[in-house]
């Protein structure tokens, strides 16, 4: 199947498009030798170095910190425990996982709290029911 010469279709352009490849004009490569005019070298720094391992207690604190929100305070103690070592530890090797520390302190210190003032709501409320039917009101 032949097309043909449509009419107002694309004709190449006069001259056989573009030049040979290096020819004059335009932007050109690069200079020979390596050489780069910017004095940008990607390999004169070698490789990057390894990332820092994260601290261990600190992920340890605040998993602890979001289990004791809701295991009555318990692992939360262990959790502050291990956020306060953890932030020592990283502070003296600079080692990643400050941010978990913290948020495993805060956690943990919130669920104290929190499994604190439930118990003494729930012995007040037990002092007043007994209270109350001990004095015949």
């Amino acid at each position: 199947m032949s097309y043909g010469n449509q009419p107002g279709g694309y004709e190449p352009p006069k001259g056989g498009g573009y030049g040979p490849p290096g020819g004059n004009g335009g932007y050109g490569g690069p200079p020979a030798g390596g050489y780069d005019p910017y004095g940008y070298d990607p390999y004169a720094y070698g490789a990057p170095p390894p990332p820092r391992p994260n601290n261990g207690m600190a992920v340890a604190a605040l998993v602890l910190g979001i289990v004791g929100l809701f295991a009555c305070g318990v692992t939360s103690i262990v959790g502050i425990v291990l956020g306060h070592v953890s932030l020592s530890q990283i502070k003296r090797t600079g080692e990643e996982g400050r941010g978990m520390a913290i948020a495993g302190l805060v956690l943990s210190y919130v669920g104290v709290a929190a499994w604190v003032a439930v118990a003494l709501l729930y012995l007040g409320m037990l002092g007043l029911f007994f209270g109350a039917a001990y004095s015949g009101v």
